[in-house]
């Protein structure tokens, strides 16, 4: 196995530990990205040293989870966490150990994590520490629990979706036994908050390997969240797959495309069950609403769809038809929407030569009325592009009256 390349701030991590006489390693899913020969996102550290020692190796700490031993260390403007050995007590809920006990074995510390893929530590100079077998699993290409799968799962339930959701990020099959030890312990998952829920669903439908998302609802899993989201998906599982696989370029898109089998308002519930933030729930459920409209075939009709869908979602609009839709229609509408940009043709109210104010100092009744004008002003310039001047639409809006 070659050497893994570590960053110069997390070298010096584990120098300066190792100086003061304690054993330090990177640890988890860093060092499982790194065989992979993917990029690590965070960097790790687990060491025999008690997090107030750890605070003595460095001038600048502070406490992240000093009760569950974690205290992060800030190294050139750089957050990295640094968690001593430890053992964990009982999970009463399935989720957070009741307590906490520190150790001052490597092994031992190992053995609390969810799969042998992230229960490998390493140091440059001794090499890796694997006492589960994690690089061979690496190698087999399987998710493995970390001694008994199913006492694993009980510890902390959401190890069940970050099971699947690891599958579908680095494509590897769920090894027999954990799987049963998963199927077996669904239920559970309903202990979980749906904030956490959410974070591994929107993680697991961008994943690489979006052929393994089946592993949501044959598990089991999809259906103990939500019977509702569950029928729904199913019901249009190929049709998810395919768009998924297409990749969609925002978080909006994915679950505009994830909750394609629901109408607006049914996709605006499951955001708020799911805890969403109040501009996706509206965002999203905008999109779902208005995506079996019919296409605009001309400019006047994209421009009356953009009014619909609004300046910030219309392009969105585009991409969510050319993902579950007609992929070419979608980006040929995307593209004649943006010429239209181009040209700086008026397409929204706030682009028409006049104002209600306008309107209000040439003689016009304040009220709904001037709503009602402008709206008639604005579909008479989309019909008439050249015509977007302001003496033309004084006159025109007299004729409204």
């Amino acid at each position: 196995m070659k050497k893994i390349d570590i960053p110069s701030d997390v070298l010096y991590i584990l120098e300066s530990l190792n100086k003061k006489g304690h054993e330090a390693y990177i640890v988890g899913g860093c060092v499982r990205d790194a065989i992979l020969g993917r990029i690590p996102e965070d960097w790790d550290v687990t060491t025999s040293a008690k997090p107030e020692e750890v605070k003595m190796c460095f001038e600048k700490t502070f406490d992240t989870g000093i009760k569950h031993g974690t205290v992060t260390a800030v190294i050139n403007k750089n957050n990295y966490e640094i968690t001593t050995y430890r053992i964990e007590g009982e999970y009463e809920d399935c989720r957070h150990p009741s307590q906490v006990f520190f150790t001052e074995k490597l092994t031992d510390d190992l053995l609390r994590r969810d799969f042998t893929m992230n229960a490998i530590a390493y140091h440059p100079d001794e090499g890796f520490k694997d006492p589960f077998d994690g690089i061979g699993d690496i190698s087999r290409k399987i998710i493995k629990g970390v001694g008994n799968p199913s006492e694993r799962f009980n510890e902390d339930a959401l190890r069940m979706l970050r099971a699947v959701r690891f599958s579908a990020q680095i494509g590897f099959k769920i090894e027999e036994e954990t799987l049963k030890a998963l199927k077996d312990n669904v239920s559970l998952i309903k202990k979980i908050s749906v904030e956490r829920i959410r974070e591994e669903i929107s993680k697991l439908i961008k994943g690489k390997y979006i052929e393994k998302i089946p592993l949501l609802w044959e598990s089991g899993l999809l259906f103990e969240i939500s019977p509702v989201l569950y029928e729904k998906i199913v019901g249009e599982k190929d049709s998810i797959i395919k768009a998924l696989s297409m990749k969609p370029y925002n978080d909006i898109l994915y679950w505009s495309v994830f909750l394609k089998g629901f109408d607006g308002e049914g996709a605006k519930k499951i955001l708020r069950f799911l805890k969403f933030d109040v501009n996706t729930i509206k965002t999203v459920s905008k999109l779902i609403e208005h995506i079996d409209d019919d296409f605009p075939k001309n400019d006047y009709e994209i421009k009356t769809q953009a009014c619909i869908m609004g300046a910030e979602n219309i392009e969105m609009w585009f991409k969510l038809y050319s993902l579950i839709r007609d992929f070419e229609k979608g980006e040929k509408g995307l593209n004649d929407y943006r010429n239209i940009i181009d040209k700086k043709e008026c397409i929204y109210q706030k682009d028409l030569a006049i104002t209600g104010n306008d309107l209000i100092n040439n003689g016009f009744e304040k009220g709904k009325k001037i709503g009602d004008i402008l709206s008639k002003l604005l579909d008479f310039v989309h019909k008439n592009p050249n015509m977007n001047e302001s003496e033309i639409l004084i006159k025109k809006a007299k004729e409204c009256i």
